[in-house]
């Protein structure tokens, strides 16, 4: 075994985190270790790396095994460029190739007898398959791949660490320790920083490496393409279940039926035995009663089994939304973004429509998030328009978060749109695990994940029709991830989004705008259907285009004039909802059908539905040729 943990527990205050965890860890393990935030997963990293001492039980790690320990607070040198920190992976390699050198100088001294230089040619040759074992005359060539893999242009290689954003960072502090190849690497969310392009390039390179690794990771795919193991943390008990996460599902499943009907059967034989137990104490014989006290003896020393717990409680979240927004909600005008020199989104023109949820993935730098802060209105296009439909309203969820209050429930109380009682602002709190005290926490103590969640509560409470989510996964244990993903399937208003979780886009996306090759290409389907189009395109050895729909026959109005025809559809659009609205409240009314004109009110309501419709229809048809003809 690398490392044997056995009956571990360890406890903060009254609250008991882990109880009796066992498990060993073979050499080349690759093991996921997955639970609810606050589950006990990163304890259990720091009491293997030492940072913490276990309140009973021990670990048991050979003296010689090295670790590798990714945080979230990179130890880089800054004013070093990228390829300088990565070098210093090999600092012991580069020590040892000054000794070999200072040992060459030495044997090649005239003035040292047979014997000394018999000896020094032995340490030089030890020495020397140390150093190729290191695989030393590649160091190079593999920082270079490492740079590479990790996202990194070649121009980029020779840039200062100090100037790198912190997600930039944390991927070089990332792509040192690999380089250094531990005998044993602890990930906690690896892939949070990463574009959809390195996460796979990563998945590759932990498959084949010859390192054990530990994985904390909310991110589905990622775990079934890297571990062979999973240890689940549950009310601070650890369960091992063989091969990937989609393995782990469907055993854990038969494991708690199997564990259920044991329990059951074993109630039934503890009922079958008191029930006898009672009926020889009433015989009120002295034999009866021995019997009874011996089968009593026999229950007290059964061993009970505890009753299964099944899937953790299920989450639900939802979004609150506003009144509908017109058919059109987004229209991306020949939109243009640039900084400096650089152009991140050029001459872009989309339709985005209500109902729709449009995921948005490509490398990291491409200019996605500015997309979104395009139509957030923090950012402006330098040539171009967006234009939002009439009645939208926006909610959006950016990575860097923005508070008003002093407080978490505050926060949620004072800045929600709609009013909350105290108990409602506690309930939705509850459901993005701030429990008890957690409430009363100032904001300004919080942890970016805390900050994180706190972010995307108020967006999905802000009663938006057009939701705006710039990687709403990266602080959310997986059961969160899937209540997310069920509250936007069944959210009847608008989304965007910005993902690099390959799962959480297939589930929920019916639309994606890919950045690739300079440009952004949509595709009218999930993440499946793109890989489905790239396979295709990798057949054929070519590009394929998304089908467009077939034009439809020009119609006799220029420009100005299908401008302005669109514009008094949206005037006649916004009245006909007006006394849609209007009419709908008044048929609410418990008197209303006994008005002499209900039935007049109910005939017209209809034929305002109607020609809405029709009207919604002629402005979609007008806006779609406006843009292909401008």
């Amino acid at each position: 075994m690398q490392l044997t943990a056995s009956g571990i527990g360890i406890s903060f205050g009254a609250r008991q985190i882990l109880t009796n965890v066992s498990f060993g860890v073979q050499k080349g393990d690759k093991i996921g270790l997955i639970g609810r935030n606050g589950a006990g997963k990163t304890t259990l990293f720091k009491i293997l790396t030492k940072q913490l001492k276990p309140d009973a039980g021990s670990v048991l790690i050979p003296a010689d095994t090295t670790f590798g320990l990714l945080t979230q607070t990179p130890e880089l040198n800054e004013e070093e460029t990228i390829y300088e920190n990565l070098l210093h992976a090999f600092d012991d390699v580069f020590a040892l190739e000054a000794e070999l050198m200072h040992l060459q100088e030495e044997i090649a001294n005239n003035n040292i007898n047979v014997v000394e230089q018999e000896k020094m040619l032995a340490q030089y040759a030890e020495k020397m398959d140390v150093y190729e074992s290191r695989d030393a005359y590649s160091i190079h060539s593999r920082v270079r791949g490492m740079i590479y893999g990790f996202g990194f242009r070649e121009e980029e290689a020779n840039r200062p660490v100090e100037r790198l954003s912190g997600g930039q960072q944390n991927k070089v502090a990332f792509a040192k320790l690999l380089l250094s190849e531990p005998d044993v690497l602890l990930l906690d969310e690896p892939t949070n920083f990463f574009d959809i392009t390195s996460i796979a390039w990563l998945e590759n390179y932990l498959s084949e490496c010859s390192s054990t690794v530990i994985t904390i990771s909310h991110d589905r795919h990622f775990l079934d393409r890297t571990v062979k193991r999973i240890f689940e943390i549950e009310n601070g008990k650890l369960t091992i279940y063989d091969g990937n996460y989609t393995d782990y599902l469907r055993r854990r499943e038969i494991d708690i039926a199997v564990k259920r009907e044991q329990f059951e059967n074993q109630q039934k034989e503890i009922a079958r035995q008191e029930e006898i137990i009672t009926r020889f104490k009433q015989f009120n014989r002295e034999k009866s009663i021995r019997q009874a006290e011996s089968r009593q003896k026999a229950l007290d020393k059964m061993e009970l089994l505890e009753k299964p717990q099944g899937s953790a409680a299920v989450v639900e979240l939802v979004f609150h939304q506003a009144s509908p927004s017109v058919k059109q909600v987004l229209q991306f005008d020949s939109v243009t973004k640039r900084y400096g020199d650089k152009t991140v989104i050029d001459n872009f023109s989309q339709l985005i429509y209500r109902k729709q949820k449009v995921g948005i993935f490509g490398a990291n730098g491409t200019g996605k998030s500015t997309l979104l802060k395009m139509i957030a209105g923090e950012e402006v296009p330098d040539k171009g328009q967006i234009i939002a439909g009439q009645n939208v309203k926006t909610a959006y969820y950016a990575q860097q978060q923005s508070f008003t209050c002093e407080t978490v429930l505050e926060e949620i109380l004072y800045t929600a749109e709609q009013s909350l009682t105290y108990t409602q602002a506690r309930n939705y709190l509850a459901s993005f695990l701030f429990f008890g005290e957690d409430v009363q926490k100032e904001i300004a103590i919080l942890s970016g994940g805390e900050k994180s969640r706190l972010s995307l509560l108020k967006t999905m409470l802000a009663g938006a029709n057009l939701v705006l989510l710039d990687e709403p996964t990266n602080h959310l244990d997986i059961a969160s991830i899937e209540a997310l993903e069920r509250a936007i399937n069944s959210y009847d208003g608008t989304l965007v989004m910005v993902s690099h979780d390959r799962q959480f886009l297939n589930n929920t996306c019916d639309h994606l705008l890919v950045f690739e090759n300079g440009v952004i290409q949509p595709y009218d389907g999930n993440y499946a259907y793109y890989l489905s189009r790239i396979e295709q395109q990798r057949k054929e050895g070519g590009q394929i285009a998304e089908k467009v729909k077939p034009k439809r026959e020009k119609r006799d109005y220029t420009l100005k004039k299908m401008q302005n025809k669109i514009a008094v559809l949206e005037s006649e659009i916004a009245a006909l909802q007006a006394q849609i609205t209007a009419d709908e409240e008044k048929m609410c009314d418990e008197d209303f059908y006994k008005q002499a004109d209900s039935s007049d009110v109910v005939l017209k309501y209809q034929e305002n539905k109607a020609l809405l419709e029709e009207y919604e229809e002629q402005w979609l048809v007008l806006s779609e040729e406006y843009l292909q003809n401008r």
